[in-house]
């Protein structure tokens, strides 16, 4: 097992970096979902964006594997040769992914994604910017119902977070990592999420979402 492993199913195999770069040529962009669970969310974009290579990346390959089936198949059978999902961990990157993301997300990410995020940690935060092309986009989505409970907080070793929705150092640590802030929003309800599969995250719930948006810079 190596560092970076597309997955197949339910096997993987190491990611070859000048392979990964010829199927980059094919697109006129690149997004990247890092934290990506099961990879629905890539699917939906990969369909909705036939011109964009779309990556999935998450730490557990066996969450990706139905996803990675699907998108493998063949394009009669459904299948979308623009989806890529990767075994990694987020404080790996960027690897061989260096310079190479337009939009970058990060959606309701849980354990250490959620916490280089929202507390936020500056040294992971630039590992998420290496990976992005100067001016590239990032768009954060935070279960914020998370950050009212503390109690739990602190039964997650994370009591000492400050409250992302109100933290004024959190602009100031995603500045000082690469990002400069555009957007830091609570919403209550449905936020205006791209695809269906973010749409179901969030709908009928009582779920709190916090948006932080970002664009890369030099």
């Amino acid at each position: 097992m190596s560092a970076f492993d597309i997955v197949l199913g339910k096997k993987t195999a190491p990611l070859d970096s000048e392979g990964l770069a010829a199927r980059r040529a094919d697109y006129v962009a690149v997004a990247m979902d890092v934290g990506t669970g099961q990879g629905k969310f890539v699917l939906d974009l990969a369909k909705d964006f036939p011109d964009k290579l779309v990556i999935g990346v998450d730490a557990v390959a066996e969450n990706m594997a139905k996803s990675a089936r699907a998108a493998g198949a063949s394009v009669k059978k459904g299948g979308l040769p623009n989806a890529l999902f990767v075994r990694a961990a987020a404080e790996r990157l960027p690897g061989p992914f260096e310079g190479l993301v337009d939009e970058l997300t990060v959606q309701y990410p849980w354990g250490s994604l959620m916490r280089i995020v929202s507390e936020p940690s500056l040294d992971y935060l630039r590992l998420l910017r290496a990976v992005c092309k100067p001016g590239a986009s990032l768009s954060v989505l935070l279960n914020y119902s998370v950050f009212e409970d503390r109690p739990y907080l602190e039964r997650l070793g994370m009591g000492d977070i400050e409250d992302p929705a109100e933290s004024e150092t959190l602009p100031e640590i995603y500045a000082a990592a690469g990002f400069r802030m555009t957007h830091r929003e609570l919403i209550h309800g449905d936020p205006p999420v791209r695809t269906a599969w973010g749409r179901h995250l969030v709908r009928g719930s009582a779920r709190s979402t916090l948006m932080i948006d970002a664009v890369a810079e030099d």
